[in-house]
């Protein structure tokens, strides 16, 4: 599994780039993005209160995720003005299954109810570890994701605005050294 705080941002960043056309859009609307980033981890509290454990973790699914986009789309279309596009809502729903499968440490069930799990043989993102405020490797982690998906999610915010090349031209050079010392400090640790 990997963060809260990377699926959050993954979330965060699919509202950036819905509204990245728009100026002055409600901070309210962030929410449903976040929810359906995070939501698929919910099954957690089934774990820690009912001693339940799904196997497949359903939950992180495709067909999960394309139904949760598509049931807050319906639902909050009526009830809130901001845009909620439907692309950007499908991909913060999906970051989370594929975020995880970018882990590589577990096999993720994508294609339940047809398909047990798939999984990479090589993660590209560290695990998040033991969920402990005194975990040394969670915070370590957490500073090896955020160098790898920063610049990933800042680029797509940067082209959900139709930034030029040009714009954004200085800034990749100068981020792209870093973001590939990060890269490969993530996969080269053990699973």
């Amino acid at each position: 599994m990997s963060s809260i705080v990377a699926h959050a941002s993954a979330g965060l960043t699919m509202y950036l780039c819905c509204n990245a056309q728009q100026r002055g859009s409600s901070r309210w609307a962030a929410v449903p993005f976040v929810a359906l980033a995070v939501g698929p981890d919910l099954d957690y509290f089934a774990v820690w209160f009912f001693d339940y454990a799904a196997d497949p973790r359903f939950s992180h699914s495709l067909l999960l995720a394309v139904g949760a986009a598509l049931f807050v789309k319906l639902t909050l279309s009526r009830f809130v003005t901001a845009n909620l596009k439907l692309r950007w809502l499908l991909a913060a729903g999906i970051s989370h299954p594929l975020l995880d499968l970018l882990v590589g440490a577990h096999p993720v069930p994508l294609f339940w109810p047809l398909d047990g799990g798939v999984s990479i043989p090589t993660g590209v993102l560290p695990s998040a570890g033991s969920l402990a405020f005194d975990n040394f490797y969670l915070w370590r982690n957490l500073l090896i994701e955020m160098g790898v998906l920063g610049p990933v999610f800042t680029l797509l915010v940067a082209v959900s605005a139709r930034l030029r090349f040009r714009e954004l031209e200085g800034w990749t050079l100068l981020v792209l050294p870093a973001w590939a010392a990060f890269l490969t400090w993530s996969i080269a640790l053990g699973r």
